[in-house]
């Protein structure tokens, strides 16, 4: 469930990868921004697996609990002020999507070089285990990154569906999301403080 929430949330914020499956669905059609979400969602899952694997190999003892929770918190104090100072920034411009590659690679090609990709699960990754929330096993990796890929999916899902008209809307409204977002994350480095002092 935590693995769908964050990525689910994490994933409805316009970026580039739900609008260009959103311009997809409105330009092309609908099978190709099915296509092009199935590539985000397998490059997802597959950087995913590799930051479980690395982070996974740390015992979780008290220092290092105070360790995970002390970067959670540098984190998303990090994630908060860019959400924050994208409320000031000027409004992006469209991806152009006039191109001959097939849509999954192009998913996958857009998810691979996403910026925010490695840095964003790595920081929920670090809080999830801090906090037990992550169960440390194969099962438990498994079902987690299953989760993520439903969560990234249903987003992307909601973005196809929206249309047109809801993209306009949605990206006028640009920043009252980064707002939210970015006060969302000062509330959750704040709680993790709190957890690094007891």
């Amino acid at each position: 469930m935590a693995g769908l929430m964050i990525s689910l949330v994490g994933s409805l914020p316009p970026g580039n990868l739900n609008v260009a499956a959103m311009q997809i669905a409105v330009k092309e059609t609908f099978g190709k921004a099915l296509w092009f979400s199935l590539g985000v969602i397998v490059i997802e899952m597959i950087y995913l697996g590799v930051i479980l694997n690395a982070i996974g190999r740390f015992t979780i003892g008290n220092n290092a609990a105070v360790f995970f929770r002390t970067v959670s918190v540098i984190f998303l104090l990090v994630l908060a002020v860019s959400s924050l100072a994208a409320v000031k920034a000027k409004k992006h411009k469209n991806i152009v999507l006039d191109n001959k590659i097939r849509r999954s690679v192009l998913g996958a090609t857009m998810s691979a070089v996403n910026p925010m990709q490695v840095p964003f699960w790595m920081g929920w990754i670090i809080y999830l285990l801090s906090r037990s929330l992550l169960i440390d096993s194969a099962a438990g990796i498994i079902v987690f990154v299953l989760s993520t890929g439903i969560g990234t999916f249903i987003a992307l899902l909601f973005f196809i569906y929206a249309g047109k008209t809801f993209s306009e809307i949605l990206l006028r409204k640009q920043k009252q999301v980064n707002m939210v977002t970015g006060c969302l994350f000062i509330v959750l480095a704040v709680a993790q403080l709190f957890k690094v002092g007891q």
